[in-house]
C-alpha cells in the first residue's frame, strides 16, 4: 500500500470516527434525558446493561480561590483550577472544606456505562 492510499484511508477513518462520536453524543444526551425524566439508573435490555452514574463536580471560582491558596502558599501546586489537585489537598488536610464554601458551585454530572454479557 503506497503512502497516498494510506493517507486517504486514514482520512476516511478520521471522518468516520468524527461522525460516530457525534452520533454517540446525541444518543448519550437522549438516553440521559429519558433516564432523568423516568428516574432510571439501571436499564437491562437482553444481555446489555446500561448504568447511569451521578458524580458531584465542584466548579471552582478562581477569583476567590487564587488569593486564598496564595495566602496558604499552595497556589504554585495548583497554578490553575485543577479539580483533582484541589480534591487531593482537601483529602490530605492542607485545605479546610468549610473555608472554601462559596468558592465553588456543585454540579451533578452523569456518566453512562454499558456492558454486554
Amino acid at each position: 500500500m503506497d503512502l497516498a492510499d494510506v493517507v486517504l484511508e486514514y482520512e476516511d477513518l478520521v471522518s468516520a470516527v468524527t461522525r460516530l462520536e457525534a452520533r454517540r453524543e446525541k444518543l448519550r444526551e437522549h438516553i440521559l434525558d429519558i433516564c432523568r425524566e423516568k428516574a432510571i439508573d439501571v436499564l437491562r435490555i437482553g444481555n446489555v446493561e446500561l448504568k447511569r452514574q451521578a458524580s458531584e463536580w465542584k466548579l471552582w471560582h478562581i477569583t476567590s480561590l487564587k488569593p486564598y491558596l496564595e495566602e496558604k502558599g499552595l497556589w504554585d501546586m495548583v497554578e490553575s483550577v485543577d479539580r483533582k489537585v484541589l480534591s487531593e489537598l482537601l483529602e490530605k488536610g492542607f485545605l479546610d472544606e468549610s473555608e472554601l464554601k462559596g468558592m465553588y458551585d456543585v454540579e451533578t454530572r452523569y456518566s453512562l456505562h454499558v456492558k454486554k454479557d
